[in-house]
């Protein structure tokens, strides 16, 4: 079997023959501005003896042929603006995994080291590790008996993470996904209802989880013991984000409110609520202090850290626009937003503005294909949605 170091990087069962491919520069729209020449009709009257109500009534059609011409004119430069104010690059479906689970694809992440290999859960309780250039099956990991909602992998051990709603937290080794015995090698027990979200610190060897039960558990990667309890939210934890400055720790919760804990203290130190209606997630820039939000009326909103300021939001209030995934890609600063409704959006992450609408389409014998999960590689060039038609798709520019 592998060791941890063919894992990361050189030859083992997550290594690929591929290459990732080349760098791609985003390239900026150029906008000019274009000045049409207006062309307006002229009418002449060749006959000199007509009578004074002709005279008017020609009068009145050369005015009307003005007007004609002038909205002509308006209607041309709003097409030539709406066409400049469209994005040079369009994210595009470049490749799909049909019947990548026997249920929903509910969770994703990305080996956050070498970028050659992501891991998918489901509703059908399985885990699956897939070649991130080939999209081949690399193994499957079995263990759970309900749906797996929460994933993460570790950058320091050669460990994967699972949350279900089983109500229980596993750790694999994937050193041993070949082994007779199974790869799974740690269970954590304490919660009292299905787990939504996690997150490992990235310098301590911690990991958040959290979920039905309404609070943060604090577990001891290496004794697999529970270190400390996060309480306060009152409603499900959706999202746990974990960053090495303070705040170290942010959560928010079906119960509108998102948390920023003191984890000495083990008290929260910052309480935002801004959000009116319950928040489906968080996610963080990974390269900036900032994250972004969304609740079920569709709204994003962006903060600053630490101290919790609101700096724009993103689209408009819509209660019928459910939002389960977002992502953030650093290469270009795109937001992706995912509905429950197969919509994808994608926004400028510091202007706010829309810049690509789509609809991803279903796989036959499906009626629609909500998006439950996304993620950007870490070369920003491929977004990975996971989807309810029980599909895995790969998008590129």
């Amino acid at each position: 079997m592998a060791s941890f170091k063919e894992v990361y990087g050189h030859e083992g069962i997550f290594s690929i023959g591929d290459s990732d491919p080349p760098p791609d520069t985003v390239s900026e729209a150029m906008y000019n501005n274009t000045k049409l020449d207006k062309i307006a009709g002229i009418h002449t009257n060749e006959d000199e003896f007509m009578e004074d109500d002709d005279d008017l009534q020609d009068d009145n059609d050369e005015d009307e042929d003005e007007i004609e011409d002038k909205d002509e004119d308006n209607e041309d430069k709003d097409q030539l603006a709406a066409t400049a104010n469209q994005p040079s690059e369009q994210w595009r479906p470049l490749r799909v995994i049909a019947g990548a689970h026997q249920g929903w694809v509910r969770a994703v992440t990305v080996d956050p080291v070498t970028n050659k290999w992501f891991v998918t859960g489901s509703s059908d309780s399985t885990i699956k590790v897939w070649d991130l250039a080939t999209l081949a099956l690399k193994a499957t990991l079995t263990g759970h008996i309900m749906g797996v909602r929460a994933l993460a992998v570790s950058s320091k051990f050669p460990y994967l993470f699972s949350g279900s709603e089983d109500k229980t937290v596993r750790c694999w080794d994937l050193e041993k996904t070949d082994s007779e015995s199974g790869c799974q090698i740690r269970n954590y027990h304490g919660h009292v209802g299905g787990i939504y979200s996690m997150a490992l610190h990235p310098e301590l060897d911690l990991l958040f989880t959290g979920g039905k039960d309404s609070v943060v558990r604090v577990w001891d990667v290496r004794s697999r013991d529970q270190i400390m309890v996060l309480a306060g939210h009152r409603g499900d934890i959706t999202s746990i984000e974990s960053q090495i400055g303070d705040p170290q720790v942010i959560t928010s919760s079906m119960d509108s409110t998102i948390r920023l804990w003191d984890l000495r203290k083990q008290t929260t130190a910052l309480t935002l609520t801004h959000h009116t209606k319950s928040i489906r997630l968080l996610v963080m820039h990974p390269q900036e202090m900032t994250m972004a939000s969304a609740d079920s009326d569709g709204h994003i909103k962006q903060w600053l850290l630490p101290g919790g300021e609101l700096l724009n939001e993103f689209g408009d209030a819509d209660n019928s626009k459910i939002i389960n995934t977002m992502a953030i890609n650093p290469a270009n600063n795109h937001l992706f937003a995912g509905f429950d409704d197969g919509r994808m959006e994608f926004y400028d992450y510091i202007s706010g503005e829309l810049i690509q609408e789509e609809i991803s389409s279903p796989l036959a014998g499906s009626n629609e294909s909500p998006i439950y999960a996304s993620t950007f590689d870490l070369s920003g060039l491929r977004l990975i949605s996971c989807e309810g038609d029980k599909s895995v798709k790969i998008w590129g520019l």
